[in-house]
């Protein structure tokens, strides 16, 4: 809705607040539609408790504050979510047995091969360096060895 007019829609609303409702939902319908499938029952649903807060509220002022409280909850939520999500992402950086049922990384057992070749080195000498000698570590998931 990148043409959005505020003062259209509040004169209209001042004018005739039954078309202002039509409109109002049409786009919302509209955007629901567009919006990927997967994220639909979400949008109904908070589109739902905001209907039904509106129809509750004694005033419109009430209803945009109880439908700004809505929108508060659901960024309290999505914060909480991506702080989950960073300590995660914290966690996993540098022990990637943090987050349970996920591959291990291989560790390297002598780090002195893991560099690669030096640009000096020659050819020769670059095809007789040893590969890097690997652990292998057992993955098991729930305590189960993985197939």
């Amino acid at each position: 809705m990148a043409d959005f007019d505020f003062k259209e829609w509040a004169d209209l609303y001042q004018v005739d607040p039954d078309a202002f409702n039509a409109r109002k939902e049409a786009v919302l319908a509209r955007f629901v539609e567009q919006a990927p499938e997967d994220n639909r029952p979400a949008l109904e649903q908070t589109l739902f408790r905001i209907r039904m807060s509106a129809l509750r509220a004694k005033s419109p002022l009430q209803s945009a504050l109880e439908a700004n409280k809505l929108m508060w909850e659901s960024f309290g939520k999505l914060r909480e979510k991506l702080e989950e999500f960073e300590q995660l992402s914290a966690a996993t950086e540098f022990d990637n047995s943090a987050r349970p049922n996920s591959l291990r990384l291989v560790g390297v057992d002598n780090p002195t091969h893991s560099r690669p070749a030096s640009p000096r080195m020659s050819a020769d000498q670059a095809a007789l360096q040893q590969p890097p000698a690997a652990r292998i570590i057992p993955f098991k998931a729930s305590g189960k060895p993985a197939h």
